[in-house]
């Protein structure tokens, strides 16, 4: 596809995510000459109401089939809770429009593999959150290890933390575009691994390839929750302990819960320790979760701890759709990736985001669900689609 004009685009789900970031960022003047937002969906009428007067969008809507009948739009984009991705990801794809899909793309991997055969049969291009390999640091830590500058992969360890979104500042003021309900995060489907792990997940997978193995631990520390007075009862664990084994035979721990940060490792972060060098993530952006600032410290496994180390920066700038305006917002990410689709659209190439890659790791959470339940591990049955890190 090769056209001048802006595409147009129509959001599904106007929560929280999409008013933090998706709305502000495709309002600036820079988004607007590529991608024009001419309809919003929410199941909440006054929320999609107010969001469309709120973002000078043309048309508001309910309900998703009545949006794709009344609207002209060349991509949908799904922000709504994960429950809800397949259903109108599938709904936007067989009516024949590209997709974006927030992360972690859906729940199960049947609906995973229903998308792509569908993505396929239809014609259209999807990217699926969060896509790391949109970001320049993810490139140069797989180069790294793919060279061998780390030896033979042994161990990898990351980690994220988060649960409690019922804090969020835009959940507690009044008016529809604030009282967003966050239950549905502690519902099956949702919780940490599927929403902030997947983070974790997405950038191993990203360099250290696909896992074939996964098992885990979890538990429930916090079985109810309080928002604006109700009581919500959790049906997932808030803290999970995930372990891969990666095809490259390289094993990693991921940890997705609720409670205290570290102060020394980033949240999202990533070590991985090889027979003859390391390498940590030491810094990563608070608004994007890309990693920044990584070290190399080489010297085989007697090497004294800083002996020989490297560190390389990335700047954010270094991606070339994350300008100052868009710094300044939140969730930056987001805007890669809708960035990253309407390129592909116009360019008429694969995402980089890819739904392989999501599928993956949805197989990923999914199996670490079943391992926790029945203290089994579980063998996979997808991968990334791209070449494993080779073995030195």
């Amino acid at each position: 596809m090769s056209t001048s004009q802006p595409l147009r685009a129509a959001l599904v789900g106007c929560g929280s995510v999409a008013q933090r970031g998706v709305l502000p960022h495709l309002s600036l003047e820079d988004a607007r000459q590529r991608v024009q937002l001419v309809a919003v969906v929410d199941t909440v009428a006054a929320r999609a109401a107010q969001s469309a007067q709120a973002w000078g969008v043309p048309a508001w809507f309910t309900d998703i089939d009545a949006m794709l009948a009344g609207s002209d739009v060349d991509l949908v984009l799904v922000t709504t809770p994960i429950q809800q991705h397949f259903d109108h990801a599938m709904r936007a794809i067989e009516a024949g429009k590209h997709v974006y899909v927030q992360k972690a793309m859906t729940t199960t991997l049947a609906e995973a593999n229903d998308l792509l055969v569908a993505r396929d049969r239809m014609g259209i291009k999807l990217a699926a959150a969060p896509g790391f390999d949109l970001f320049p640091s993810t490139g140069k830590m797989r180069n790294l290890v793919q060279g061998g500058a780390l030896g033979r992969v042994a161990v990898a360890y990351t980690y994220t933390l988060g649960f409690g979104h019922e804090y969020e500042p835009i959940r507690k003021e009044q008016g529809a575009l604030n009282a967003i309900d966050p239950t549905w995060y502690y519902r099956a489907g949702a919780g940490p691994l599927p929403d902030v792990t997947v983070y974790a997940l997405q950038l191993a997978t990203s360099v250290l390839g696909s896992v074939r193995k996964v098992t885990g631990l979890g538990n429930k520390l916090l079985p109810q929750r309080t928002w604006r007075g109700e009581t919500i009862d959790i049906e997932v664990e808030d803290n999970n302990v995930v372990l891969l084994e990666f095809s490259s035979g390289a094993l990693a721990v991921a940890v997705g819960a609720d409670c205290v940060g570290s102060g020394m490792n980033p949240w999202g972060g990533l070590g991985i320790y090889g027979t003859h060098g390391a390498l940590e993530v030491t810094e990563v952006d608070g608004a994007s979760g890309y990693p920044t600032r990584f070290s190399v410290r080489r010297g085989g496994s007697w090497a004294v701890a800083g002996g020989g180390a490297t560190e390389t920066a990335i700047a954010l700038t270094d991606c070339p759709y994350l300008t100052p305006e868009h710094l300044q917002l939140e969730e930056p990410h987001l805007y890669v990736d809708i960035m990253e689709l309407a390129d592909a659209i116009v360019e008429d190439r694969p995402c980089r985001a890819t739904g392989e890659q999501a599928r993956h790791v949805v197989e990923i959470v999914e199996a670490a669900r079943r391992a926790i339940a029945s203290g089994e591990t579980q063998l996979l049955t997808t991968t990334i689609g791209e070449p494993q890190p080779k073995s030195t």
